[in-house]
């Protein structure tokens, strides 16, 4: 599935024969031949289906990656050594975690993926137009009893299609990565139907990880079936690499930060690696954080000394940075100064900063700068997909009380879905679905931003929290924003938002936004661990059917409480009016299921919270 701006037709192309037998060597020496060379591999399919070990990998759907998963051998693939990979849907094995989309780009290049192996790199899908699996489509790995090989098959796998079924062809191809020779080798037992794309539709070969090496076998040009592929690894290499390479600042993602001004310090960290195969003499480090007009706030230079090739290591810088300025827009960069660095492109890294002023009443939290790309948005073609933002607040506990969004345009009048998760999904991943509002195509604002109050403020007690929208129809699209820096935030949804598994990194999140927002406010409030606890008691506590709230109270002060439910839904909130002195009221929890529910009470000007545990 692609964005609507790209042109598709249906066609039809015949799998075209191999006009050349070998290709290569690459600058590292890699050779490439297929069955038709003399010298070139025998088409051998290997059925893994039903052998012992074989793991199925789950989640796949439209455009999207699952991993990692453990290369549980050394396999030496150009001059380093990946341990873990990841299975794209659309018929590749990549060593990070970047997922390809359509258009799919020529090998080698810079932009967009590198360090995958493009077994048949084309616009493949697992799930129909009503996110249900396809029929038989599935894709499958194994190890080889002695470790020393891997086999990731596709199977029945169609392509694609505007048709209401949303596929239609078939493809079965493997991939085999073997430790012996550090071959790999591809295999097509069945290719038949097209892409419904007229450009950039397929490429199969191999890229390294800076995109600057690389063999492309086809491009265009469809495997054809019951044909092999192999690319050989030379026994040496002339080639020498001197590589360091930034991995990321402050969390591998580098995703970006929101921070209070005037709040706690930021800490600079980051990842660096010798990326090449040569060990590497000393070198230095250079981490800066610059506003907007490029003035640095702080900077530091941190030495590394005696890094083997694969070695990465953490540094955190000494100069911490107290964001006291204006708020807006900032950035820690991190980089790599390494004399005669074999990659550049590698050696940086950014980092968005979002600082925001918090003593406001509500607290924008976005990533963009409000300016729309102007190209149409992005939309899914059959208005079955959406967008999502991910956002970790300044501070916890917060409020969420409305988001908002940016519709570029709307040429069939639909609506669409404002929805926001939490982040109890595996490794912080999009979870529970805290609340879901319609908003109808009549109420829908053009080329201008939609706000959307939640049904009820949602409390974020900590963590992070992410907001998606959702298309109500064919033609809606979604703000995309191109200023820098980029938060890498973006994710894309490929069907029903509540499935998880139709979530995936948006394919051009290193490039751009898409306009979602979000609005917090303080939950401010005396933790049970406090000063000033001792104004009110609450008991008993486990409770199941009515629980007694005390208090105590100077001067007239004005009681009101809120309880919520952990995962951050008001269940019910109370006003009991003006109080004096010490008293008590009743709280009723005889209809609550059991769990852990945080009671905010609020007395005079101070903000009391409690943990109230319900029984059954």
């Amino acid at each position: 599935m692609r964005k609507t701006l790209l042109t598709m037709a249906a066609i039809f192309m015949s799998a075209t024969l191999f006009a050349q037998t070998s290709g290569g060597p690459d600058a590292y020496g890699y050779v490439w031949r297929n069955s038709s060379h003399p010298q070139g591999p025998t088409f051998n399919w290997i059925d893994i289906d039903n052998l012992p070990g074989t793991v199925t990998v789950t989640g796949l759907a439209d455009d999207n990656i699952r991993g990692p998963y453990v290369l549980p051998f050394t396999f030496q693939y150009y001059w380093y050594q990946p341990s873990k990979f990841w299975v794209g849907s659309n018929g590749y094995i990549g060593f990070t975690n970047v997922s390809v989309a359509h258009p799919f780009p020529v090998i080698p290049q810079q932009a967009f993926i590198n360090d995958y192996l493009a077994a048949m790199t084309t616009d493949l899908t697992f799930t129909d137009n009503n996110s249900q699996p396809v029929p038989g489509a599935s894709c499958k790995y194994w190890v080889s009893p002695g470790n020393d090989s891997l086999i990731v098959t596709w199977q029945n796998v169609p392509f694609w299609d505007v048709t209401p079924q949303g596929y239609s062809g078939l493809n079965t191809f493997q991939a085999i990565l073997t430790s012996t020779d550090s071959s790999i080798t591809y295999q097509y037992l069945n290719q038949t139907g097209a892409s419904a794309s007229t450009a950039s539709f397929v490429t199969t070969g191999i890229e390294n990880n800076s995109g600057n090496i690389g063999l492309q076998v086809l491009y265009n040009i469809y495997p054809t079936s019951g044909t092999a592929v192999k690319f050989y690894a030379p026994a040496t290499t002339t080639l020498q690499i001197n590589d360091a390479a930034t991995l990321y600042c402050n969390n591998t993602s580098n995703g970006g930060l929101f921070l209070s001004r005037n709040g706690s310090a930021y800490v600079s960290e980051a990842e660096v690696a010798n990326t090449g195969n040569q060990p590497l003499a000393a070198f230095n480090v250079y981490s800066r954080v610059v506003n907007s007009t490029n003035q640095i706030q702080v900077r530091d230079t941190v030495p590394v000394t005696n890094l083997s090739p694969g070695q990465t290591q953490l540094i955190t810088f000494p100069d911490t940075w107290v964001p006291a300025g204006n708020a807006g827009v900032y950035r820690h960069i991190t980089e790599t100064q390494l004399a005669g660095d074999a990659t550049p492109s590698n050696n940086q890294r950014v980092l968005e900063l979002q600082v925001v002023d918090t003593t406001q009443v509500s607290i924008l939290l976005s990533f963009d700068n409000g300016v729309e790309l102007g190209t149409g948005g992005l939309s899914w073609t059959g208005g079955a997909g959406g967008a999502a933002m991910h956002f970790v607040p300044p501070f916890t506990p917060c409020i969420i009380t409305k988001v908002r969004y940016y519709i570029a345009a709307n040429a069939q009048g639909f609506g669409f879905h404002a929805l926001v998760f939490d982040d109890s999904g595996p490794n912080g991943e999009p979870g529970v679905k805290l609340d879901s509002v319609f908003v109808p195509g009549t109420s829908v604002i053009i080329g201008g931003w939609n706000e959307v109050f939640l049904t009820q403020p949602l409390l974020i007690s900590s963590g992070s929290f992410y907001v998606a929208w959702m298309m109500g129809g064919d033609g809606i699209s979604i703000g995309q924003n191109q200023i820098t820096p980029i938060s890498n935030r973006t994710y894309e949804i490929l069907g029903a938002a509540s499935i998880t598994n139709n979530w995936a990194d948006y394919r051009y999140r290193e490039i751009e936004e898409v306009m979602i927002n979000a609005y917090i406010e303080k939950f401010v409030g005396i933790d049970e661990n406090g000063l000033e606890t001792s104004m009110v008691s609450v008991y008993p506590n486990p409770v199941s059917t009515q629980a007694t709230v005390a208090y105590a109270t100077e001067n007239k002060s004005k009681l009101s409480y809120s309880l919520y439910a952990f995962n951050g839904q008001l269940v019910e909130a109370k006003t009991i009016g003006y109080v004096n002195g010490s008293g008590t009221c009743s709280l009723d929890v005889s209809a609550l299921d059991a769990g852990i529910y945080l009671l905010s009470i609020n007395i005079g000007n101070q903000t009391i919270q409690k943990k109230i545990s319900v029984t059954r």
